[in-house]
């Protein structure tokens, strides 16, 4: 039953995620302007056919309908702005940033988890890499000639080591744990043995958190390092008001990051 539950909100935040793209879209300024109007090569009937292109396709409830006939046919609909199929776009990006993802997420938890075992004087760096922006840090990087998946575990590592430091201190401090130390049983035996069995599902729920945190970093990162990937085909979408492709996009994170948050509230349902 709660699995079921944890499917059907889903589907309604996936729904109400692409309307509301689409809706922000079509209201957002310049919406009805196609840059390829400004060719004087066109002609005024090119023109006009650009315009009503233009207008069907910022249409909701038209695109909507299109959408949804076109899905039950396995078509995700045309990209104007790409001039290619929905589908093939997304499979043709989606690798670079599924690695992009793997690689950060792996970096992430090894050095996030890593220096929040032993005592060390990482807060400083933690809270500085905190407050500063994604975009920012994607930017300095840059300017390093870093590559987008290295940012992406500068921006996780110091979140995760700020949630895992605190579970493994609260574990750490339980009376079992002091019992064993003072029988001189080592530190790694007691985290194998002792600490993380016990913070095991506080883990998967954190693990689940940090994909949903990595998928909204992914995209400035993408756009500003200039990685082929999903992120910058939605900033180049968002750019050209291309709707259908941005409709597919935006239900695709949705998708995804509305998935990790079921599992981590499956995991740790406190």
């Amino acid at each position: 039953m709660l699995v079921v539950k944890h499917f059907a909100r889903i589907a309604v935040l996936v729904v109400a995620a692409g309307l509301s793209c689409a809706l922000l879209v079509k209201y957002a300024p310049g919406t009805s302007v196609d840059e390829r109007e400004v060719d004087r090569r066109l002609s005024e009937e090119s023109i006009r056919e650009l315009r009503s292109n233009k207008a069907q396709n910022t249409d909701i409830g038209a695109t909507l309908r299109r959408y949804m006939v076109d899905l039950a046919h396995g078509n995700l609909g045309f990209s104007q702005s790409n001039n290619a199929p929905i589908a093939a776009l997304i499979a043709d990006r989606a690798p670079a940033t599924l690695r992009e993802l793997a690689i950060g997420l792996a970096g992430g938890w090894l050095f996030g988890l890593a220096l929040a075992i032993p005592k060390r004087g990482f807060s400083v760096v933690a809270g500085l890499l905190l407050s500063l922006p994604t975009a920012l840090i994607a930017y300095l990087c840059l300017l390093e000639g870093a590559k987008s998946y290295l940012v992406l575990v500068i921006i996780l590592a110091p979140r995760i080591f700020r949630f895992a430091r605190n579970l493994l201190a609260q574990a750490s401090s339980a009376p079992h744990v002091e019992m064993a130390r003072a029988r001189g049983v080592t530190e790694a035996r007691i985290l194998m043995a002792h600490v993380f069995p016990a913070i095991t599902p506080q883990l998967i729920a954190l693990a689940a958190t940090s994909v949903a945190m990595a998928i909204g970093a992914a995209i400035p990162i993408e756009a500003i390092c200039d990685v082929p990937g999903l992120g910058r085909l939605a900033w180049n979408a968002a750019m050209a008001r291309d709707l259908p492709l941005l409709v597919n996009l935006t239900m695709l994170v949705a998708i995804a990051t509305t998935a990790a948050t079921a599992v981590s509230e499956m995991a740790n349902p406190q």
